[in-house]
């Protein structure tokens, strides 16, 4: 007797598997976005790749963890939140990509007026060699579509 394999059985372990690794790479941004929203710099940092490349739209790209340290260190003091949309994610074995639109709004620390930006953003994952999620890069755009 042959034995034969069922192709939903296999696409169906297939897509099990790919949803828990989307959810894994869900879980290290979302922790990513309570680390910014709480402006815990330290909880921020460790969350990164040693190799992180981050393009932000709004200045030259910054690499390694010192850069964007020092980056962040500036950016809170407007004491940022953020709030994110998901519109895509692909995950393969230790690299995760999430694509979605944010909106960052802060108080000026001068004045005490409302600042904020919004727009859309691409991060990718990828496993250390502890088998966690890191930060390993970051580019963001403000497109005129972005309606968070």
């Amino acid at each position: 007797m042959t034995s034969v394999k069922s192709e939903g059985f296999i696409d169906s372990n297939k897509n099990k598997m790919n949803e828990n690794l989307k959810n894994e790479v869900r879980h290290a941004l979302n922790a990513w976005l309570k680390a910014f929203n709480d402006n815990d710099l330290d909880a921020l940092i460790g969350l990164y790749d040693p190799e992180i490349n981050y393009a932000n739209s709004a200045k030259a790209i910054e690499i390694g963890i010192p850069a964007i340290k020092k980056g962040f260190a500036n950016s809170f003091a407007i004491k940022p939140k953020v709030v994110f949309k998901e519109e895509q994610a692909i995950v393969v074995d230790g690299l995760g990509y999430i694509a979605g639109q944010f909106r960052v709004s802060g108080t000026n620390p001068e004045d005490g007026s409302a600042v904020g930006e919004a727009g859309r953003v691409v991060v990718i994952f990828r496993k250390d060699a502890n088998n966690q999620w890191k930060l390993v890069f970051d580019m963001d755009n403000r497109p005129p579509d972005v309606t968070i």
